[in-house]
């Protein structure tokens, strides 16, 4: 395989992952195509936890090519452009799944890539700016008292409390609390938990009923012809009202070739009753003056309907 084959391949496998990718994501997160020298860009989403353990998030657009030094510099501007006259904090990048796991990236890493080759693994995360001497395992950073009482503020009140029910909480159930090393990512996911605007997979609902609807259009486009004759298939409306009252049809997306035996084992799938045989049902072919014919196990109801006069 010469050069310029090799990258052609290289260019097919990433561009077939990148839409892979972008099918369960919101258009606003979706990846660009990668150009010859296999770069390409995208929104990324990002968060942020201050000194007082609130998260904050922000979205940007990262290059596949942009490290986590850059991005790391424009994150700072974006959270807080007063960070830019501190030098002693030294702030990192972190990768955090639900689980628990976390991971400081290094400086020459790519966060694209990175979040990229989560759809290889099967798994999600976030992306986690942080102080890197700022300690993770307590909500507040507890200093030796010192020998004088200030009074506290709302906020700190407030978070004081908080601290407080947690630690109470944490002593009644015992070993079930969270460990340490799982508040970052336990915080991170239950201050923001996910919404509707999210890079990540959110809303299952969503995403199986996307899912759907391209698996119909791509068993749509094999029904139609090439060659600009009929198409082989498209949707039937089944009337299954003595099945259930509460829902009087569905809607099976069948081919030509599909014959009653199958629509009738599918019908039953839909309402729920594989468990039932099909061969004490049948499907009813049912005529605008009234009359009434059983189709056959091996006559195809869909091909019936397209070759139906119109007029009757």
């Amino acid at each position: 395989m010469s050069l310029n084959e090799k990258r052609m391949f290289d260019r097919e496998t990433l561009r077939s992952v990148i839409q892979q990718w972008n099918t369960v994501r919101l258009d606003i997160f979706a990846l660009s195509e990668p150009n010859e020298n296999l770069e390409f860009h995208g929104v990324m989403r990002f968060y942020f936890q201050d000194e007082g353990q609130k998260v904050a998030t922000k979205c940007i657009r990262v290059a596949s090519d942009a490290t986590v030094s850059d991005v790391i510099e424009t994150l700072i501007e974006k959270f807080r452009p007063d960070m830019r006259m501190l030098s002693l904090p030294n702030y990192a990048l972190y990768m955090v799944h639900a689980n628990g796991e976390e991971r400081k990236l290094n400086p020459d890493e790519k966060p694209l890539l990175v979040q990229l080759n989560w759809h290889n693994d099967d798994r999600e995360g976030r992306f986690l700016l942080k102080n890197c001497a700022q300690k993770t395992n307590t909500l507040d950073s507890i200093t030796d008292q010192p020998s004088f009482k200030r009074k506290l503020s709302k906020r700190e009140k407030k978070e004081q409390k908080k601290k407080e029910k947690l630690n109470k909480l944490q002593s009644t159930g015992g070993a079930g609390g969270p460990d340490s090393e799982n508040h970052v990512a336990e915080k991170l996911y239950t201050e923001l938990p996910e919404t509707s605007f999210t890079r990540s997979i959110s809303n299952p609902e969503a995403v199986m009923r996307r899912r759907r609807q391209q698996k119909l259009e791509k068993k749509l486009q094999q029904f139609r012809s090439r060659d600009g004759g009929p198409d082989t298939g498209g949707t039937l409306k089944i009337y299954g009202e003595s099945l259930c009252r509460d829902v009087p049809y569905k809607t099976l997306l069948l081919s030509i070739r599909d014959c009653a035996q199958a629509v009738v084992r599918e019908m039953l799938s839909k309402y729920g009753m594989d468990k039932v045989d099909p061969l004490h049902y049948c499907l009813v072919q049912v005529n605008s003056d009234g009359s009434e014919y059983i189709l056959d196990d091996d006559e195809c109801p869909l091909s019936i309907l397209m070759n139906h006069p119109t007029s009757r």
